[in-house]
Formats: structure tokens, C-alpha cells, sequence
């Protein structure tokens, strides 16, 4: 195993807005999670993509069955997030959380 100057094993942190697939991806690969989880006010939280928050849009490409699945997706990887944050100026006290163990 890699280690770094301090003889601490390397942390992979990995900061994402997806649920499914930057949080449950790097999760499943051993990195530490931040989800970037904006406030309501700018819908772009990973909640707000889905019903019953939000209507699909017309042009959507996806089944019914895709939409259910990335949303199953999604619920499973509620439970691998480190670290949440609603703002980037939070980001690095949240980075500093996780090295700290806290």
C-alpha cells in the first residue's frame, strides 16, 4: 500500500451533485464522499430530479423503468455519503473532516 509523507495510507475523497454515480460509484471503490447538495433555492440537488419533486421534462429520453432504477440507484447510495455540503465554501472544512476522521 501506497502512504504519504506522514506514513498515512492516501484518502481518496470524492466530491460529486450524483447520488448515483459520483457518490455510490466512488463509494463502491473505496473513496471517501462528499455530495455537493445545493440548496432547494437552485435546484440542483439530486432530490429535486426526480418525482415527485420534479416533473420529467418533455425531451426526456429515459423509461420509466430507467428513471425507477436510477432512483433505487440513488437510495442506495444515500446511506455512502461522508460528508454533505450545500455550498462550495464548505468544501474545505468537509475535506478537513474526513482526513481528521471526524
Amino acid at each position: 500500500k501506497d502512504i504519504d509523507m506522514d506514513g498515512a495510507p492516501p484518502v481518496w475523497i470524492h466530491v460529486g451533485d450524483d447520488l448515483a454515480y459520483d457518490v455510490g460509484g466512488s463509494a463502491s471503490c473505496g473513496a471517501k464522499t462528499i455530495l455537493l447538495d445545493l440548496d432547494d433555492e437552485y435546484h440542483q440537488t439530486a432530490k429535486l430530479r426526480f418525482p415527485p419533486y420534479n416533473n420529467i421534462p418533455a425531451w426526456n429520453t429515459a423509461s420509466n423503468d430507467e428513471i425507477a432504477h436510477r432512483k433505487a440507484m440513488n437510495d442506495e447510495a444515500e446511506s455512502m455519503v461522508d460528508k454533505r455540503v450545500s455550498r462550495l465554501s464548505m468544501l474545505p472544512d468537509a475535506i478537513a473532516e474526513i482526513l481528521n476522521n471526524e
